[in-house]
């Protein structure tokens, strides 16, 4: 019987790539003759570039950029086979790269990830596979915009600090002539929300509560993304701001968009297409994924859900394994054959999370894969 192993992270304990190690551990224990193949996946937040690195190879290039906060830190891009990059917004803006007592969007930049775009782009690449989940900014990509060249005035065409606060202010758009370097430059967004970019379903209003902002702050936050879709769709003449998913990581996805060649893509999509997924779900007999907590907004295009949606598309088994699922939710209707979760009983969520490998591989062995 030929398996396949695509899970997801479980978030807090296990990397993706780790628990498709422990399920199939946990497999060939009680089914030796089985072949298990792994491929784990992601949806375009932390962890996307070990994802894609298993998937397609490549290397890690080290280089100095920024965190949020403007603060020297060292960060790294992947620099692929085909001579592409694959950049993490979360690894020089993330949510982690500070305590959570500083996080703060009115001061926070995505400066540091436009540098490692600007590292790749030196090195040579010229295509850039930008993943966006995980950011503690809200700056509409003013940050990374202006560490590729690109400067942004007040109403005396003073130049701003490319900052969440100063959004408001921003009346207009000077190009340096380092710009030139990387006007070509053609991007793939990866993603895994379909927002715009301002309004009430906008980067501020959904997202930077959790990055730090109140609700005064959140309703300010958007009024300066608004003005900033104005000063944008004004120069480039490329309407955006009501495009899926723009509003990315405090709507660095809707700034990058603006100004240059861009696909937007799902983070589930872009690995699926390099893993060649489809092709080997067509091949398995049995399809397994799984995340650290199923719930109702797994229903909304979470990878374990897009992971069902394609077996059944090809008539096959999908089972999820997860470390926890919300009660009453029917797995069955989701496209589940079985569902397995890890915590209960005796099993407390600290216990669950930090034996979490140990407990994935024993909770494999329970699947029944015939």
């Amino acid at each position: 019987m030929r398996i396949l192993v695509c899970p997801d992270s479980f978030k807090g304990s296990l990397s993706a790539f780790d628990a498709a190690k422990a399920i199939k551990e946990g497999i060939l224990i009680k089914n030796p003759g089985c072949e298990v193949i792994c491929v784990p996946l992601a949806d375009g937040g932390e962890g996307t570039g070990e994802c894609l690195k298993s998937i397609v190879g490549g290397e890690y290039v080290e280089c100095e950029t920024e965190n949020i906060f403007f603060k020297k830190m060292t960060g790294a891009f992947l620099s692929l086979s085909d001579g592409s990059a694959f950049v993490e917004t979360a690894a020089a803006s993330g949510i982690t790269t500070v305590e959570s007592s500083r996080l703060n969007p009115f001061k926070a930049s995505t400066y540091g990830t436009g540098v490692l775009i600007k590292n790749a782009a030196d090195s040579g690449a010229k295509n850039i596979i930008l993943a966006l989940g995980g950011s503690a900014t809200n700056d509409g990509g003013t940050g990374a915009l202006n560490a590729l060249g690109i400067d942004f005035t007040d109403e005396n065409g003073e130049s701003l600090l490319p900052t969440g606060e100063n959004m408001l202010k921003i009346r207009g758009v000077k190009i340096r002539d380092e710009f030139e370097k990387y006007r070509n430059l053609k991007f793939i967004l990866a993603c895994d929300v379909e927002n715009p970019f301002c309004g009430k379903n906008g980067a501020a209003y959904v997202f930077s509560a959790q990055k730090g902002a109140d609700e005064n702050g959140i309703e300010t936050l958007d009024r300066g993304l608004e003005n900033l879709s104005v000063v944008f769709e004004s120069f480039t003449k490329k309407p955006f701001k009501n495009k899926k998913g723009v509003g990315a990581a405090g709507g660095l996805c809707g700034g990058i968009y603006s100004f240059f060649d861009c696909e937007i893509k799902s983070g589930f999509e872009v690995l699926s297409e390099k893993a060649g997924l489809e092709k080997l779900v067509e091949k398995a007999d049995l399809i397994i994924t799984g995340e650290g907590r199923t719930d109702f907004q797994t229903l909304f295009g979470k990878l374990p859900e897009r992971i069902s949606s394609l077996a059944n598309a090809k008539n096959k088994r999908c089972i999820l394994i997860s470390g926890d699922i919300e009660d009453g939710l029917d797995t069955a209707k989701m496209g589940f054959d079985r569902a397995y979760k890890i915590k209960g009983g005796e099993i407390t969520l600290e216990n669950a999370i930090k034996n979490a490998y140990n407990l994935l591989v024993e909770k494999a062995k329970d699947i029944e894969v015939g």
